[in-house]
């Protein structure tokens, strides 16, 4: 196999992938959210063969991979456009990131994509006390949500395709017979790899870098993060 530069290789393990692999890693990004109801949560399998490498939905009774024995992971998928990386990207999270989730963003920012948010890493490569700061610094001036889509041709929930695929048993079965898929080998999955709501404002009132101020009747924005179940979570044999 031939050597890769170290850009490449990450391209390959981690597209369309949000990750801060290092302490105090930080990037500005508009959730593609636009109310609670809009974050999905699945039952999945990371598997490794010849047909394909990935996340696939568990198909329940009858699953190949719980067949086999491959860990079943419940995941949430967090989609963002990282302005930093000029990409529509997904956060690979637990649900042990949901308590977070709606108590930063959507208890204090019913529609999260009106406004950028910056978030900060806390704690060293594959630290299992990493801990994410999650700000939110400004409305959102920069993309729209409908622009975002737009521009890059997504359409919820298909989407999600990109990140965990849907198949049925029979296929599934099918990739996990492929050589690559050796009994005992390549399924171990280990982990991949910060807000209060104000009314739309008049964004030429509200400098990009300056946080926003609460509404009289909630608290205000804590830095509460939830720890990393997991920061690396695509493949579990490459350290970063």
């Amino acid at each position: 196999m031939a050597f890769k530069t170290v850009a490449d290789y990450n391209k390959e393990q981690y597209g369309g992938l949000f990750r801060l692999p290092n302490d105090q890693d930080c990037a500005d990004v508009i959730f593609l959210y636009t109310k609670d109801t809009d974050a999905l949560v699945a039952d999945t399998h990371y598997v490794k063969t010849d047909d394909y490498s990935g996340y696939v939905h568990c198909t329940g009774r009858g699953c190949p991979c719980c067949a086999k024995g491959i860990r079943k992971q419940t995941k949430i998928f967090v989609p963002l456009y990282n302005i930093t990386a000029g990409e529509v990207q997904f956060w690979d999270r637990t649900p042990s990131f949901e308590p977070q989730l709606n108590s930063d963003v959507f208890s204090r920012f019913p529609n999260p994509s009106e406004y950028v948010f910056r978030i900060t890493r806390h704690g060293v490569a594959r630290s299992v006390d990493t801990k994410y700061q999650i700000v939110a610094t400004s409305n959102n001036t920069f993309k729209s949500f409908d622009q975002i889509l737009s521009e890059n041709g997504i359409q919820f929930p298909a989407y999600y395709e990109n990140i965990c695929k849907d198949v049925d048993a029979g296929t599934l079965s099918r990739w996990l017979s492929t050589a690559g898929a050796a009994a005992g080998g390549g399924y171990n999955s280990g982990s991949m790899p910060d807000y209060t709501p104000t009314p739309r404002a008049n964004p030429a009132a509200i400098a990009p870098s300056a946080p926003i101020a609460p509404p009289p009747s909630l608290d205000d924005v804590g830095i509460d993060a939830t720890e990393d179940s997991g920061a690396e979570e695509v493949d579990p044999n490459v350290n970063f």
